[in-house]
């Protein structure tokens, strides 16, 4: 993903293809600067379980997005927002779906609950990054607000070797689920 990020940043699309095709759904993870800040943040904070190749390529990889970002800040800003507001309407949606239809809340949960960290993740990157969150920052707290009404708190849902980056404090959302009715 950091590989292509540069090409990525200087085009038009949100959503931009990894791998060779360029159909989404392909099997390839599709280039969106929040789903690269997901991955960074895992990797990073899991590093010591890599063997030592990996853990060179991860460096590797950590560097040429930290150049790329530095060379092309304004780009990478446009393209955080863009992304952020994108995220934040389809989690809306989702919120005012929970409102209307309880039960179809809990069985989509899991894709809201990757959608909600990516965008965690890309105020995170913004803060680092000393962006402007503009409306982000308010969007997200009615978001979460939206979503406590309907949440359940619980047990991590993610894989357990994930909760040590996930603390609950920061990604609460992890821990728990929407009521099945």
């Amino acid at each position: 993903m950091s590989g292509k990020l540069r090409d990525y940043l200087l085009g038009d699309a949100l959503y931009g293809p990894v791998g060779g095709g360029f159909l989404r759904g392909s099997g390839s993870p599709q280039l969106i600067i929040g789903a690269l800040l997901l991955r960074r943040r895992r990797l990073s904070l899991l590093r010591d379980s890599l063997e030592a190749a990996a853990q060179a390529q991860l460096d590797a990889a950590l560097d040429h997005h930290d150049t790329i970002q530095r060379e092309w800040t304004l780009h990478y800003e446009k393209k955080l927002r863009q992304e952020a507001s994108s995220r934040l309407k389809l989690l809306a949606a989702f919120i005012r779906d929970c409102g209307e239809r309880p039960r179809d809340c809990a069985g989509a949960y899991p894709v809201e609950a990757m959608r909600r960290t990516i965008t965690q993740e890309i105020m995170l990157a913004m803060d680092e990054f000393a962006y402007d969150k503009g409306e982000s920052l308010s969007e997200a707290g009615r978001i979460d607000a939206g979503l406590r009404r309907h949440f359940n708190a619980g047990e991590f849902i993610w894989d357990p070797r994930l909760a040590s980056v996930y603390l609950r404090a920061m990604f609460w959302w992890l821990y728990g689920k929407p009521a099945d009715s």
